[in-house]
């Protein structure tokens, strides 16, 4: 008799889309853009202010066309769009300069040359990025500007690796940071404390790693090979208790907090998340397998489109759905509580992984951070088709196909389909609404919607 598991995972967000609220990002987009800016900056932006902006935007602003920003040259003026991004042919500005359409542009002035206009074609083919403002000193009413200094903000610097210091005690330090920490002690005036007794080295290790002290026969054992090579013996330790499952255990926590984990809710009700340790596990698990910190920011935001196949990665999207969110809501309530749950959202990916208060910005340009209100609110569209939904998961898909390859030999697909339809007779209709707001959906898995059917592990996401 199979082995039935009932686990199932929740709080999670899903980006599935909603009648396609944003077109598709072309594949290229990246390179198109980065080759748009190399042109704006090598021509095409000096020859704008030269010829353009005195009319559109600098001491007038014919036909409410203003071409100072992007912003402003995507918005158009009085005779409509200026330009199409991506398509020079269909953009009116191109008509004009080349002299196409009247009124001829520049106004009053000879046709620009040939390689110009080329470059100016390009550029909008490219989507007709712009690098900085075309009048430095131009602000829109009310609107934040982001200058160079801005740019500059610490939390947008790349990370590098400092110049190691020179201290004047050079018998002290065993390693690099050793260096780091005593040329801070001896800027103060002050020395390092002596050396731990090996006992209370181990406490302080085992509690650092793994939060739980060492048993008696673990520091015996550690005592005894202290004796003969203390460094060696170290090391063993710490190396052991890195491969602990603990470790996550232990670590984990700190991120946890980062990402506002809760096993309820919040708010009045407070009713339990009986599937939110899924993305718990996720984070224990990451830390344990050492995942590259770029795969496991990646996973969180939008493991579900990156690896839709893999559990793990659909496990680590409970970080978008960790935060509080109201279960009991009345009809006037819905729109409120969507975009309280999109702020949370980015508030957190901002202070857990750029180091930005941006929810700051939802109301009005931050006071501190260079992030002005109309950057606050397209980043709150990187996650407008994000949806909080239950779907079913094979939390271990190759213990399944195994379980079913010795159930249903080959060639019985036949039954092995129909083994599944009968196994998911306690499984939830597709068509059941989840509880957990007005936003939710359900998704069933494809395989099955069986609750632990041929000893599958189905996770839920609510």
């Amino acid at each position: 008799m199979p082995i039935r598991f009932s686990t199932a995972v929740c709080a999670v967000l899903l980006t599935l889309p909603l009648g396609r609220a944003l077109a598709d990002v072309a594949p290229d987009h990246a390179e198109k853009m980065a080759g748009g800016l190399k042109l704006f900056k090598n021509g095409v932006g000096q020859m704008l202010k030269q010829h353009c902006v005195k009319c559109h935007g600098g001491e007038k602003t014919r036909g409410d066309f203003d071409l100072t920003t992007r912003e402003a040259l995507l918005k158009g003026g009085s005779e409509g769009a200026a330009i199409v991004p991506g398509n020079a042919n269909a953009s009116r500005l191109l008509k004009l300069v080349s002299h196409a359409e009247k009124p001829f542009m520049p106004a009053k002035a000879e046709k620009l040359p040939p390689a110009m206009v080329e470059n100016i074609a390009a550029w909008i083919n490219t989507g007709a990025p712009y690098d900085k403002p075309l009048v430095d000193t131009k602000l829109a009413a009310g609107e934040m500007q982001i200058t160079d200094t801005d740019r500059q903000y610490w939390a947008f610097a790349p990370l590098a690796k400092p110049a190691t210091p020179a201290v004047e005690n050079t018998r002290w330090p065993e390693n690099e940071i050793d260096r780091f920490i005593l040329a801070k002690l001896e800027e103060a005036k002050l020395q390092p404390n002596r050396r731990a007794e090996k006992r209370t080295l181990l406490r302080r290790v085992y509690y650092d790693l793994i939060g739980l002290p060492p048993t008696p026969e673990e520091t015996a054992v550690f005592l005894a090979a202290a004796d003969g090579n203390p460094r060696t013996a170290l090391e063993s330790v710490v190396d052991r208790l890195l491969n602990s499952p603990h470790y996550g255990e232990r670590w984990g926590r700190h991120w946890l907090d980062l990402a506002r984990y809760a096993d309820s809710f919040g708010f009045e009700q407070d009713t339990d998340r009986h599937h939110a340790y899924h993305y718990r596990d996720f984070i224990i698990k990451a830390l344990n397998k050492d995942m590259p910190y770029n795969e496991f920011v990646r996973w969180q935001i939008a493991g579900d489109e990156i690896e839709p196949a893999n559990p793990l990665a659909m496990m680590a999207t409970g970080f978008l759905g960790a935060g509080v969110f109201p279960t009991q809501l009345t009809e006037k309530e819905f729109e409120s509580a969507r975009y309280d749950e999109l702020d949370d959202m980015v508030n957190t990916v901002g202070t857990a992984m750029l180091g930005m208060t941006i929810g700051c910005a939802r109301c009005h340009d931050h006071k501190f951070d260079p992030i002005p209100t109309r950057d606050y609110y397209r980043m709150i569209t990187t996650f407008a088709t994000t949806i909080r939904s239950e779907i079913d998961v094979d939390l271990k898909p190759d213990e399944t196909r195994l379980r079913l390859a010795k159930r249903w030999p080959s060639g019985s697909e036949t039954n092995c389909r129909g083994g599944l339809a009968n196994g998911s007779r306690a499984g939830r209709p597709s068509s059941r609404r989840s509880s957990s707001g007005p936003c939710s959906t359900t998704r069933n898995s494809s395989r099955s919607t069986g609750r632990g059917s041929s000893g599958r592990m189905t996770a839920r996401f609510c």
